[in-house]
C-alpha cells in the first residue's frame, strides 16, 4: 500500500493539494472544476487531483495517486484528465516536483492568441525566464498535448502557455508552482493591458541580468513577486 511506504508525507500532499486548489480558486486562478494539481511523491508516482470535483468541494481523500504511466495505486476518483501531461513533465524535468495547470483568464487569453509573454516586467525573473512560451495546440488530456507541453517546458523556465487551453507551472514546492502561476497571470494581465494601450516596452537582456543576479542573492524561501 501506498501509504505504508509513504506514511504521513502523502496524507500531507493530499493535503497540501486540496488547501492550495482553494487558495487558488480564491485568488481567480482556478475556476470551477478547471485545471488539476499535482505533487511527485517519488520518481515514478505522483498525488493529483481528481476529475470534475469542484476545489471547494474537494477532500484530502479524492486525491489519486498514480504511476507515470497512468495506473491509479491509491484513490477512489478518476485522476484528472491531464494526468498524461503532468507526467510528460515530471519525466522530461528532473527540476519539477509540483505542477499547476490552470486556465487563469488573461494567461489563457494570450494563449489564445498564441502570444508568448516577453519581460514586460522584471517578476518574469522568478520564473528563470526572460519568455513565458506558447505550446503548440492538441486536444486536452491526449498524449499529443502532454508531448507538446514537454517539449516546450524547456529548463529553466518554470511557466509555459498552452495554446487555445491555458497555462501550465512548475516548481521544487506546490507553494512554488502555485507562485508560478500567479506570477504568469500577472505577467499576462500587464502585458494584455500594455496591448490594449500601445506597444509594451520590453525589458533589455542588459536589464533582465541585473535582475537575475538579484533574484539569485534572496533567500531561499522569499516571496517570488516583489
Amino acid at each position: 500500500m501506498i501509504d505504508a511506504v509513504y506514511g504521513a508525507d502523502l496524507q500531507s500532499a493530499r493535503e497540501e493539494l486540496v488547501a492550495c486548489g482553494v487558495r487558488l480558486l480564491g485568488k481567480g486562478i482556478l475556476t470551477q472544476t478547471s485545471g488539476n494539481l499535482s505533487i511527485r511523491l517519488s520518481p515514478e508516482v505522483i498525488a493529483i487531483t481528481p476529475t470534475s470535483i469542484e476545489y471547494d468541494k474537494m477532500k484530502p481523500d479524492d486525491i489519486v495517486v498514480c504511476s507515470l504511466d497512468g495506473t491509479v495505486l491509491e484513490g477512489a476518483k478518476a485522476p484528472s484528465s491531464e494526468t498524461p501531461l503532468h507526467a510528460a513533465v515530471y519525466q522530461h524535468r528532473d527540476d519539477i516536483s509540483a505542477i499547476v495547470h490552470t486556465h487563469s483568464g488573461h494567461a489563457t487569453t494570450l494563449a489564445i492568441l498564441g502570444m508568448p509573454i516577453p519581460a514586460v516586467h522584471y517578476i518574469i525573473a522568478s520564473l528563470n525566464t526572460t519568455t513565458v512560451p506558447v505550446a503548440a495546440y492538441a486536444t486536452y488530456g491526449t498524449p499529443e498535448l502532454a508531448a507538446s507541453v514537454r517539449d516546450t517546458f524547456q529548463a529553466p523556465c518554470m511557466a509555459v502557455l498552452i495554446a487555445n487551453h491555458g497555462m501550465v507551472a512548475g516548481g521544487r514546492t506546490l507553494k512554488q508552482a502555485a507562485d508560478g502561476a500567479e506570477t504568469t497571470e500577472i505577467l499576462a494581465s500587464y502585458y494584455y493591458r500594455g496591448l490594449a494601450v500601445g506597444q509594451p516596452n520590453v525589458l533589455t537582456a542588459d536589464q533582465m541580468g541585473e535582475v537575475f543576479a538579484k533574484y539569485q542573492r534572496k533567500p531561499a524561501d522569499a516571496s517570488t513577486v516583489y
